[in-house]
């Protein structure tokens, strides 16, 4: 049993996936909520999720930090393969479902500076990832992640973002995964906007980029031979469109996200979803 699992755990961590991480835009602590639902495809494997995510400003702090969570379920999973290679192989695999990745955490943004309406401020992310349950096999590790970060409002209306990240991930059943490094960027654009009713268009672009610094290791082995040559390197992009109405402080949205792989690579995985985001 203890030699499945941890298999398992190895060939989980050799692949993985950002899939279910979701990717908000760096902007200073606020209040919002939003629903997700969304079709994704990683590695011919077909999805259907939902996200929950919410952050909350802490008031006693003026505004300047606030918890947040972000959760997923995934309702459905499977796989379809067809061949004709010198034989018909046709099958349609059922994977698991449940709950997967939840990410809780704090950000804080002590230094900014606000002059003619120009925001420029410093702050760190701090979050924890738990593993899933059994909506992915994947990730099945805790996760500490650090993000300092910058943000800056170029415009009344568009606030650009740039992060670092360093995620360390810790020891299971005798597997010590490698930890990572990345960098992030983002905009948050409001168009055709209306002031008065605070309503109209909003565009949010993120991207990620990250790479293992060291190898993950088997405990199990013998020192020579723990190494498991588990270099990685990939990014993630996420695009969300949505419109926000006067009569209420809610949007209605579409997301498209491309993940995994190399940078230049075709590896890919696609996530599409609709959101419904209500916010202070």
């Amino acid at each position: 049993m203890m030699r499945g699992t941890s298999i398992l755990m190895l060939l989980g961590a050799a692949a993985m996936a950002y899939a279910t991480e979701v990717l908000h835009p760096i902007l200073p602590p606020s209040t919002w909520a939003s629903v997700e639902g969304a079709v994704d495809l990683d590695e011919d494997i077909y999805s259907a999720d939902m996200n929950v995510s919410a952050e909350f400003a802490l008031p006693m702090t003026g505004g300047k930090a606030s918890l947040y969570v972000d959760g997923a379920f995934r309702f459905l999973s499977f796989s379809y393969e067809y061949s004709t290679k010198g034989y018909v192989h046709n099958y349609c695999n059922l994977h698991v479902n449940g709950f997967n990745e939840t990410y809780v955490g704090a950000k804080l943004m002590p230094f900014v500076n606000e002059e003619a309406d120009i925001l420029k401020g410093a702050g760190l992310n701090v979050g924890w990832r738990f593993p899933p349950g059994e909506g992915s096999q994947r990730n099945r590790f805790h996760r500490l992640n650090i993000e300092p970060f910058y943000a800056f409002k170029f415009t009344q209306r568009l606030i650009l973002g740039t992060a670092f990240r360093y995620n360390r991930f810790f020891e299971k059943n005798d597997f010590a995964p490698g930890d990572e490094v990345g960098f992030k960027a983002s905009l948050a654009w409001k168009f055709w906007w209306n002031e008065s009713t605070q309503s109209g268009w909003i565009f949010d672009q993120v991207f990620l980029y990250q790479n293992r610094i060291h190898e993950s290791e088997n405990l199990h082995m013998d020192k020579p031979y723990r190494k498991m040559k588990d270099d990685f390197h990939g990014y993630k992009m996420r695009f969300d469109l949505s419109r926000r109405f006067s009569a209420l402080p809610i949007s209605l949205g579409l997301n498209y996200e491309i993940h995994e792989g190399t940078l230049f690579g075709f590896e890919t995985g696609h996530r599409i979803g609709i959101f419904l985001k209500a916010g202070i």
